[in-house]
């Protein structure tokens, strides 16, 4: 399922475009996946994240992500009849 690139949505798919959102631990802490994760993955997620964007790496990596009109993540929408 496309998730457009202006989704204010709090999910992790949401996050594809502003990467920034996820160095908020209450924005992590709002999709279910992370409650899974132990603090120490968190802190060290955190910080390799927050140095990716401040070196430019995952904009050179993942900057595409930025100005996609839509993402097509891991989201499906099923409906049964």
């Amino acid at each position: 399922m496309p998730i457009p690139l202006d989704c204010m949505d709090g999910f992790n798919e949401t996050y594809h475009a502003r990467p920034e959102m996820l160095l908020n631990p209450d924005a992590r802490l709002a999709c279910s996946s992370w409650s899974f994760a132990t603090a120490d993955i968190g802190s060290r997620f955190e910080h390799d994240l927050q140095g990716d964007l401040e070196s430019g790496l995952w904009d050179e990596r993942f900057g595409a992500l930025r100005t996609m009109p839509s993402y097509d993540g891991s989201l499906r929408l099923v409906i049964a009849r």
